[in-house]
């Protein structure tokens, strides 16, 4: 029996979805199935009775479960002894406001293992609620059950532009005073509660003409002069000191990103991952 069936077997009882289990595992729904029959083909028993819209594990199944999650308490054990972290962050943390407080806490706390994998938003979150990550790093942590989020930074938001656009010697902007722009949106924004600040006559003015699920992807586009875009301030820092982008703050100055940390619910944080979150609290995380 491969460990890799174990845990697929695991997120069809998490998500009692062998769809959703499937995506989790980037395989297809029907691999995913074959792979539950074959496991109780090997073990001679039935471990979930499943039907459409339904879903509960038999006694076998518990057991099979159980069985999973006393393994993962000792390989948490394991980390513990050993001070690793295991942490999946999306890109935009990952690629900006992660290295420099990675280097500050591994010069202070060498014993400390941080493991780090990137990845977009959504994937950070199964990834977490999969235990295949210890600590998840996430903007707009959405609220999931079994997850708890614990808010450690709010970015301003700013609009930005080629430093060569009539808005780049504003210094504020307003929603009334964009409309008519060319908008490239990263879909991280657009879906946010900032977006849907926007009054619904004016709503239609930030339809996006390009979208990205990416905010380099939304920089490069801007930088080469073909509209403006609403992003985190620390993401477009380096830009804008090297003068590739002109970033322009709102005027009401209360329009923010939120950053989490995530975990799941029955995650026994060792003294080290309390240490970390504790760390990406203080003032001096948000510097570069």
């Amino acid at each position: 029996m491969q460990m890799g069936t174990i845990r697929v077997f695991c997120d069809v009882v998490r998500t009692k979805n062998f769809t959703r289990a499937a995506e989790w595992n980037d395989r297809t729904q029907s691999h995913v199935s074959n792979l539950f029959l074959a496991l109780e083909r090997e073990f001679g028993v039935i471990l979930a009775v499943r039907r459409p819209g339904f879903f509960q594990l038999t006694r076998a199944g518990e057991i099979l479960r159980l069985n999973d999650e006393m393994e993962r308490r000792m390989q948490e054990t394991r980390d513990a002894a050993a001070g690793i972290i295991e942490l999946a962050a999306c890109y935009s943390i990952g690629l900006h406001q992660l290295p420099p407080c990675l280097n500050r806490f591994r010069r202070d706390r060498s014993r400390v293992d941080i493991r780090v994998r990137y990845n977009l938003i959504d994937r950070v979150h199964e990834e977490v609620l999969a235990s295949a990550v210890h600590l998840g790093l996430v903007c707009y942590p959405r609220r999931l059950p079994g997850l708890v989020i614990d808010l450690f930074r709010h970015e301003r938001l700013v609009m930005v532009c080629h430093p060569r656009h009539p808005l780049a010697a504003c210094r504020s902007v307003t929603f009334p005073g964009l409309t008519g722009q060319h908008f490239v949106a990263w879909t991280e924004i657009r879906s946010s509660p900032f977006m849907k600040g926007i009054p619904n006559h004016l709503r239609h003015h930030f339809k996006p003409a390009h979208e990205f699920h990416e905010a380099e992807m939304v920089k490069r586009v801007v930088e080469m002069g073909d509209g403006i875009a609403i992003l985190p301030e620390a993401i477009v820092r380096s830009e804008v000191a090297g003068r590739r982008l002109a970033a322009v703050p709102f005027a009401n100055g209360g329009c923010t990103e939120p950053l989490g940390v995530i975990y799941r619910e029955n995650t026994i944080l060792t003294p080290a991952m309390k240490d970390f979150i504790q760390f990406l609290k203080q003032p001096t995380v948000a510097e570069n």
